[in-house]
Order: structure tokens, then sequence, then C-alpha cells
């Protein structure tokens, strides 16, 4: 029993110390002295835009505003992802004041599609001489693996987006409007000392305010079915990028900025490890259910126990690093395991205790599937979804939960390893009487010291000993029982039922 003490203390532990990465208590990831107002914030985003990227990138900024960074250096290099996820990053840049912090991009491979997106939402870029960026065309992959473009109605809105990043920005809008608008040409107009950029949607509109030029002097510079793309050499001739740069070293240096004023909020590797579970959340939460009812199963702190802890907090911060869970979600769940351990073990109630147990602890566990800002709004725009999705996933937690309990139920009994894993874990001191002489038990009548409901405990010859009621019927406390087995070093028990004797017929005298 002390080794299964010792394991479930290890595994706490490591709870622990994982919760405490994921509330961001790790100061090694921070490179900015203690208490000192940084002078730039390091954000990297690196691979598939996804929804993950996005949360990660709004949570980033905001710590980089709360400690007052001037300038935020977002280190770029993707393929793009989800339009959506693209689509609120650059959002969330936008909306950082101008002047406070100063948005800086810097990219030193590749920035194509919503990365691209992304990026022209920053005051500046530099590039590597080896980058390339642009070529924001929307496409969507078929169930067949066929790569079509977006309809129009999507393409639109992504082109009133980097309009709106090229107003406020500064950067030519006509070119970077070209790297979505594949069925536009883009011009160009050599007037006076300069070079004007024209869509074709929008020559009509620029020929009205410009009267003198003639409309047959435009060159076109890119026709349709074509979008822009540049070279990092490229992209700052034609004005789309600041600068060349060797490395995110001389990125600072322009910037003025030694090392050790930037406050590192790159992705940690609690962070990076709950993205790449993010995909088997709702197996870590079947499975943390899952070692609960094998605890309540063999009653005692022990093994299932520590596993539930570590797939449980595992979970947790998956969901956290989504957006998707934080402290009333832990809570539900908590409260909604210590009703059923309340019903199992401690004050019965027929019932009522384990069902409001399982409301709480299934209502945390839809909520840590749903956003945070939009589970207790369903007006919000994408609630339904969300809710939808939510759902889906807490019913596939079910689900596993379901066949666990069958599969277990039906091949535990014959597992020689895992009786082996129960007998030390659970019952140990409790047991004694099995080990003494098994065959004795059996037949025996005993009295019942706790409610099962299945699993309790029953009293032979002045000792406890763990107990399952035979087919999981309800027992009360101090009722007497028959033990007809013996499973998990426990035993199996069957509730007395005494024969009624038969009505004396009227008239008759028993013998």
């Amino acid at each position: 029993m002390r080794s299964v003490h010792r394991f479930g203390i290890i595994a706490l532990l490591l709870a622990l110390s994982c919760a405490r990465g994921a509330l961001g208590l790790d100061a090694a990831a921070e490179t900015a002295p203690a208490g000192a107002t940084p002078s730039v914030a390091y954000i990297r985003i690196d691979g598939e835009i996804d929804a993950l990227q996005a949360r990660y990138f709004a949570r980033a900024l905001a710590d980089a505003q709360q400690a007052g960074a001037k300038t935020v250096v977002v280190h770029l290099n993707t393929d793009g992802g989800a339009l959506f996820a693209a689509r609120e990053m650059a959002a969330a840049a936008l909306a950082v004041a101008k002047d406070h912090p100063r948005m800086v991009a810097f990219v030193d491979n590749r920035c194509y599609s919503g990365g691209a997106m992304v990026a022209y939402a920053h005051d500046d870029i530099y590039l590597s001489p080896r980058s390339t960026i642009g070529d924001i065309g929307v496409i969507m992959q078929g169930s067949d693996g066929k790569i079509e473009y977006g309809p129009e109605k999507i393409e639109t809105v992504v082109r009133t987006l980097l309009r709106s990043e090229a107003k406020q920005k500064g950067w030519v809008e006509a070119k970077l409007v070209k790297m979505t608008a594949r069925n536009q040409e883009l011009y160009r107009f050599d007037v006076a000392d300069r070079q004007e950029f024209v869509l074709e949607d929008d020559l009509p509109a620029w020929q009205h305010a410009h009267p003198e030029v003639d409309p047959q002097s435009r060159i076109v510079i890119l026709g349709k079915d074509r979008l822009v793309s540049y070279t990092a050499s490229e992209a700052v001739q034609n004005g789309m990028a600041t600068a060349l740069v060797d490395d995110l070293a001389q990125v600072y240096a322009k910037l003025g900025v030694p090392a050790d004023q930037v406050l590192d909020l790159s992705p940690s590797r609690t962070e990076l490890t709950a993205r790449w579970l993010s995909g088997w959340s709702f197996i870590l939460a079947a499975i943390t259910a899952f070692c609960i009812f094998l605890e309540f199963k063999a009653p005692g702190i022990g093994i299932w126990t520590a596993c539930a802890v570590i797939f449980g907090t595992a979970f947790f911060i998956c969901q956290y690093y989504q957006d998707l869970a934080n402290y009333p979600e832990v809570i539900l769940v908590v409260l909604g395991v210590g009703c059923i351990a309340v019903e199992l073990f401690l004050f019965p109630t027929a019932g009522w205790l384990a069902i409001v147990g399982i409301v709480l602890g299934l209502s945390g566990l839809v909520l840590s599937f749903m956003p945070d800002p939009e589970q207790f709004h369903p007006s919000s725009d994408g609630w339904g979804t969300a809710f939808t999705g939510a759902l889906e996933q807490s019913l596939l937690s079910l689900l596993v939960i379901s066949v666990g309990a069958v599969i277990v139920i039906s091949t535990l009994p014959k597992s020689r390893a895992l009786r082996r894993i129960a007998a030390t874990a659970e019952i140990d001191g409790t047991s004694a009487g099995a080990s003494e002489g098994d065959a004795s038990l059996i037949g025996r009548t005993v009295v019942t010291r706790t409610a099962l409901s299945p699993s309790g405990s029953v009293t032979i010859d002045g000792r406890d000993l763990s107990a399952t009621s035979e087919h999981g019927e309800y027992v009360l406390a101090g009722a007497e029982v028959l033990v007809v087995g013996l499973r998990y070093g426990g035993a199996v028990v069957r509730p007395m039922v005494r024969p009624i004797a038969a009505p004396t017929p009227a008239g008759t005298v028993a013998s």
C-alpha cells in the first residue's frame, strides 16, 4: 500500500507541475528581467494556422500589451491554414493601437496564404533574403481531396480585409488585394513622377478621379488567374516589405533593442504538447472517467486514482490552451465526482446524489469543449456550431467510457495481471481475511458496513473487507448479505432474501 500511495503522490506532483506550466507560472519562458518593462515582446507562429494558433496569438498579444511592451515582433513561418483563424489573427493585430505597441512581422522562410494575411496586418515586415511571401488565394478542399478556389462570397470578405490592412498600415492596396483577387487584372499607370497601381474593379473609379490620364496608357502587371507572390528582394522593391534582415537578432538591432530586454512569449513545451494532444482530448476525458469507474469498482486510494489525476490534468491542460476550459469547468467536474463518491461511500440517498453528480460532471464536460466567451451567450456568432461540436466531443467521450466499462466488466475478472494490480493497489490490509482462507469466506453471512452501490465494504470477524453486490443492486448499510465469491481480493455478495411464510387458512392451527 505504501508504494501505491507513493505512486499517487508522484502523480499529483506531476499534475501540479504541468498545471503550473499551463497557467504560465514557468519563469523560464521569459527572458526579460523580472519587474522590468520589456521593450519588445516576441510571439512565434510556426506551422499551420488554425484555431489553436489564433487563440495563442490573441492570448500572447494581450500578455504583451499588459506587460507594457512598446513593440511586438511576430515571427511567422507558415504555409497558411484555416481562413477564419487567420482572419481572427489579422483582426487582432489591426485592433492594436498604432502607437502602442508597434506591430512588426518577421519572416525567415515562407509566409503564404493566411500567414501573409496576418503579416500585412503589421506596421513593418522584415524578410530574410531566402524568404517568400504572398498568394492569399482562398481555396477549399473536398472530401475527395480535390482543391478548388472558394466562391466569390468568401473571396469578397478576404479582399475587404486586405483593403483595410492596406489603408491602416500603408501597404500598396492594389498589390495586396491582387494576392487574392484572381479574377481581376492588375494595372500600372505612370503618372508624373510616380507609379499608380490599380485593380480592374477599381479602374472606373480611378479614371474618374484622374481624367487627365489616358486609359490606354495602362500597363498590365498581372493578368487574371494569377496571384501576387514575392521573393524577399521583390517584396522590398515593390514596397510590400520594410527591409531585408539576416536573422532575428538583426531585427532587434534595427529596433535598437538588446536581446535581454525581449519578453519571450513563444509557446512553451507544455502548450505545444497540449496542442499535439488536443485532437485526443475526448479520449483523455474518457480515460479519466474510466479510471474513476475502476476506482469505484475497487474502493480505496490507489493506482486508478493516480491515473485519473494524470489523465484528468492532461485533459484540462489541453482544454485550457484551447481557451475551452478554466476554473468553472474544473469545479463542476470535481463537484460531480465528489457527489458520486459521497453517494457510494458516505451518505446513500437512493441514487439522487449520484444523479446530481452525473449532471454536474456532464455539464462541466460539455462546457469544457465550448469556448468560454461563447458558452453562456447563445446569440453569439458561432454559438450553435460550438455547442454542436462540444456535444459531439462529449458524446464521443461517453461512448468510449461506455464501451470501456462493458469491456472491463466482461473481461477484467479473467485478467490475471489486472487482478494482481487490483489486489495490490486496492485491498492490501483490508483483504487479509481473503488471503487466510478463501474457501472459508464463501457461503458466510456477513453484515454490510457501508451501503453497496454496488461497491462498498462489509465486516467479517471484526475486519473490513471491500465488497461488491453480485448483480450491481443497491444494498443498505447494516444489511445481511451472503458471500458468493471473491474478485479482485474483495467479496462478491448477494442480499439475503428470507422466505415469507404463507398465510395460515382460517380455522386451522399451524402444527
